[in-house]
């Protein structure tokens, strides 16, 4: 069987038929009912919807983080009294708190103010032929994302990411200066907003504007992650494994938080256990494999040693050599890191960074971009770390 083409199909229905697919969206809904119905088709019994909140957008904490930061520069710019001083440096710590702890999965004062709304995972359990030995997780996200122009050429992601590290250490040293002119009163400490505040306003715009873009038809990030455990999850019903449970998510809210995948953790890792492995699959579409070695926004969290040796034996049989990388953001995978979890992102890359034609985010994200051969050594990659889990 084609399972490549099974996927390239899959692919398909999910961004052209479908498009689009934001979270907590009607299309994400509909995406999560394709899947649903597909593995019904393919023999899965145990196939269900699990419900959670999830959060409709990436970028609105982060432009309250903004937000704060800026009135507290100004104010300290404006006044330069020791009362404006102690809340500008106030309000710069919260941009500062908003961002990293967001970047970090965590609570802060942005998503106490942001409404949150229902959605769902589409989960599934294939069960093994004998008495079960390991639980594996085979993740994917339905989600796509916003098309904002910082997205849209390799120079702008260079720019986009000189603003986000130079807007997180301007709120640092927002917080710093205007702490130490209020307590000190040295108001000659204001100027410094001159320097910070541009800053914050000019990322403040690019992360407001993206808000407005239309949702990327997604077709590597991630039908492409879908369509292969899609495929696999047929491949399983043929071949069924021996002593390993095979748990598949397909999760909502990955692009604005990795909500679904930290809801389903919540709710599975204790029972699963800490021998559990989860194997995230997030643009397996296009050029070489690639192994993700750290994740993270701010903080690169390291993969677990033993996730990134059961990803090296597993790169056998394909047709062009997985390349290793820091992950340029954070993935499904990265709340489970953090658990110290054995979670591992298996995504695609070129290696060369001139051809490196992912259109991540951006409205070119499609079908016409993908290519089977990498869907073809995902499903082999895949099913290589499966059957070397099911004969330890």
């Amino acid at each position: 069987m084609d399972y490549a083409q099974i996927a390239y199909e899959h692919i398909r229905q999910l961004s052209v038929t479908i498009g689009g697919r934001g979270s907590c969206t009607s299309s994400e809904r509909r995406a999560a009912e394709y899947v649903h119905e597909k593995l019904r088709e393919s023999g899965v019994t145990d196939v269900d919807f699990e419900e959670f909140r999830g959060a409709p957008s990436t970028y609105l904490p982060f432009t309250l983080a903004f937000i704060s930061a800026l009135l507290g520069t100004l104010v300290a710019l404006l006044s330069g009294t020791r009362a404006a001083f102690t809340l500008g440096a106030l309000l710069n710590l919260c941009g500062v708190w908003a961002m990293f702890a967001e970047s970090e999965f965590k609570s802060n004062w942005t998503r106490w103010l942001l409404p949150t709304i229902k959605t769902q995972n589409v989960t599934a359990i294939i069960h093994p032929q004998k008495t079960v030995k390991q639980q594996l997780v085979l993740c994917a996200h339905l989600d796509s994302h916003r098309t904002p122009v910082f997205y849209s050429s390799t120079t702008w992601h260079k720019i986009f990411g000189l603003c986000v590290t130079g807007a997180f250490l301007s709120m640092v040293l927002g917080t710093l200066i205007f702490g130490v002119g209020g307590f000190l009163g040295w108001s000659w400490l204001r100027w410094i907003g001159v320097l910070i505040g541009p800053v914050q306003i000019f990322v403040l715009i690019l992360v407001l504007s993206a808000e407005f873009t239309p949702f990327s038809p997604g077709a590597n990030d991630n039908a492409s992650g879908v369509g292969v455990i899609l495929a696999l999850a047929e491949r399983l019903r043929l071949e069924p494994l021996v002593y390993t449970t095979v748990n598949l998510i397909f999760t909502d809210c990955e692009e604005t938080g990795a909500h679904g995948i930290q809801a389903y953790l919540r709710r599975h890792a204790e029972p699963f256990g800490k021998d559990a492995v989860y194997i995230i699959l997030d643009e397996v579409g296009a050029g070489h494999l690639k192994i993700i070695l750290q994740d993270g926004l701010i903080i690169k969290h390291k993969t677990h040693p033993r996730a990134v040796k059961l990803a090296r034996d597993a790169s056998f049989g394909l047709s062009r050599t997985a390349i290793e990388a820091v992950g340029e953001a954070y993935t499904d995978a990265l709340p489970a890191t953090k658990r110290d979890l054995i979670a591992i992102t298996v995504a695609s890359a070129f290696p060369d960074p001139d051809t490196a034609l992912s259109h991540w985010h951006q409205m070119s994200d499609q079908l016409e971009f993908i290519d089977v051969q990498t869907l073809q050594d995902a499903n082999t990659f895949t099913w290589n770390i499966l059957q070397a889990l099911d004969i330890e």
